[in-house]
This record gives structure tokens, sequence and C-alpha cells, in this order.
């Protein structure tokens, strides 16, 4: 025999436990965060062979898989979540495609990362006296290179303000050479598309002697340790290039790498 008192129980909890589940649910689902994929900056970038280089980045689930479509230029990479960025420790020049996938978010972001040969780079900030090295103004880049035969080509730089385009206005090569009194020496040979001849400046070296730790590092020079100052690196690392014909004193900045 059924028991009325029993049914009306059953017929109360139904609905009362179909309530909660739906209640329980709606909770749940409010309390998980969306998740927005990670998202880069831009999906073209170009780095230096052998420098440590840190892409930002914003957003994303915090579990990655990262594919190289040529990981013999990448060499090591991989997401630091704490920081926000992809740090990438390429091993050789070439090109090669970054394919990170967020897996918490399910969706696959592709970079198209260049690495091109290593290389110091200088920008000409102040000019004093009669300069008469046409490729060198106000602005202009330096940019010392290591190739992989240490060639050290060296190329000048412009920057145009307006659209950003950077050209290149000058190139050839570039030596050190050191005195038996530690007077540095730079040989440039430069030339423009255009000339048929390389042209030949030579600059004594100054300023905080940083640099030529850095130049010795990259460069192989093999100086001693009495080149520069053993104190920490400063802010801003300048070069002053003298021109012993006219002393002409042309000082440059090192720019981060």
């Amino acid at each position: 025999m059924i028991n009325l008192n029993t049914l009306k129980m059953k017929n109360f909890l139904i609905p009362f436990l179909f309530i909660a589940c739906f209640l329980m649910t709606a909770c749940d689902s409010k309390d998980d965060p969306e998740i927005n994929p990670i998202r880069f900056g831009r999906l073209d970038y170009t780095i230096r062979v052998g420098i440590g280089t840190n892409i930002g980045f914003v957003d994303g689930g915090g579990v990655y898989e990262l594919t190289a479509s040529n990981p013999d230029v990448l060499g090591k990479f991989y997401i630091d979540n704490e920081t926000k960025t992809l740090r990438v420790i390429p091993s050789s020049t070439g090109e090669s495609t970054l394919t990170i996938t967020d897996v918490a978010a399910d969706t696959s972001t592709t970079l198209r990362i260049t690495v091109e040969d290593f290389y110091l780079s200088f920008t000409i900030k102040e000019i004093e006296g009669d300069n008469t090295n046409p490729y060198l103004d106000y602005n202009n880049e330096i940019r010392f290179i290591r190739d992989e035969g240490n060639t050290k080509p060296v190329k000048i730089l412009w920057q145009n303000k307006v659209s950003y385009e950077i050209k290149c206005i000058a190139e050839g090569y570039f030596d050190i050479e050191r005195s038996g009194t530690n007077i540095f020496t730079l040989n440039l040979k430069l030339r423009h598309d255009s000339d048929k001849e390389f042209k030949t400046f030579n600059y004594t070296l100054g300023g905080d002697g940083e640099y030529l730790k850095l130049f010795d590092k990259w460069f192989g020079y093999d100086w001693d340790d009495s080149i520069a100052s053993k104190s920490l690196p400063v802010k801003q690392i300048k070069m002053t290039l003298t021109d012993p014909s006219n002393n002409c004193k042309i000082t440059c900045t090192l720019q981060p790498f």
C-alpha cells in the first residue's frame, strides 16, 4: 500500500533537487574564470644569434606546448609564466616559426622568427668639430657585426623618423688596433652602394671602457684584463671616436641587446 505522505515527500524532493542542481551548476560556471588565449604584440621578430631574447605576451591559460619548425636555429626556448615572457636563446642564424599552443584556451599562435648575425649597436649622440666622415651623422647607427667567419663587417644605418624605416647608408669592415701604450684605434673601411672604392677612416677610442670588454668577448681580440675598468657596467655605455687629423669627437652610446 502506497504511503501518501511518502509520495508527497518524493514529489517535493524531485523539483527541489532539480533546482538545487541548476543553482550549483550556475554557481560553478560563474566561478570558472574566462580564459583569454595567449597574445603577442606582433607575429614577426628579428633577434641576434647567441643572445637570449625575451618576448612579452599577455593573457594565456598558463600551460603551453611549443613547437619550432627549425629547432637547430631557435636553440632553447620556453615560457616564463611569472614574467609573462617567451625566452628564446638561438643557436644559429636562419629562420624558423614557433607555434605556441595554449592548452587551456585550446588555441595556437605562430610566430615567425629570423635569427641574424650578432652585432654591437652604437647610436651617434654628439659630434664636436669638423666631421669629415659623410656616413656618420646624428642618430645614425653603427652596427659592428660578428658573422660566421668573424670577418668583422660593419653597417651604418639611418632611420626615417616619420615612417620608422631603417636604411643602410654605408657598409664595409672594421678592426681595432692596440698599441704598446694601450691606445686603441678603430679602423673603418666604408662605402655606399654607389661608391666604387672603400674610404678609410681611423679613430682613437675613448669613453667608458666597458665597450672594449664587449669587443674583446664577441670578436676574439684576446686583450688582457687591463683594457677596461672592472667596475660594474654603467647604465649608458659611451664610446668616443676621435679623428686624429682634426680632433673631431663623435660620441656614441651602446644600444641594449
